[in-house]
């Protein structure tokens, strides 16, 4: 059962891949929430100080790649998809790295 969960919300978020495309960025310099992917990497470098931590393949074709600030606690979650192209889906502060990982 707590596997559904994280399958679940990828698979709604999938869905909303097109219409999340059509959506800017909310701040002045942010990039759209999808964009081509090495535009998110940069921009989550240069703003953020946020590098790739963790990527996984779903069955799907799309991936999931963590960012993460090791020092500051600040991470990034994005959807890739095989073209590319990458959606911004929920970020946030004071991550920590679980035990056994």
């Amino acid at each position: 059962m707590r596997m559904l969960r994280p399958l679940v919300f990828l698979a709604a978020i999938g869905a909303a891949l097109p219409v999340l495309a059509e959506q800017k960025g909310a701040a002045d310099d942010s990039p759209a929430v999808c964009a081509r992917h090495e535009i998110h990497a940069r921009y989550l470098a240069e703003k953020y100080g946020e590098f790739p931590l963790f990527s996984g393949v779903a069955a799907d074709g799309i991936s999931l790649q963590l960012f993460v600030n090791r020092t500051t606690g600040t991470w990034t979650a994005l959807l890739v998809r095989g073209d590319g192209i990458s959606c911004l889906t929920t970020a946030g502060d004071n991550g920590r790295q679980d035990v056994g990982l």
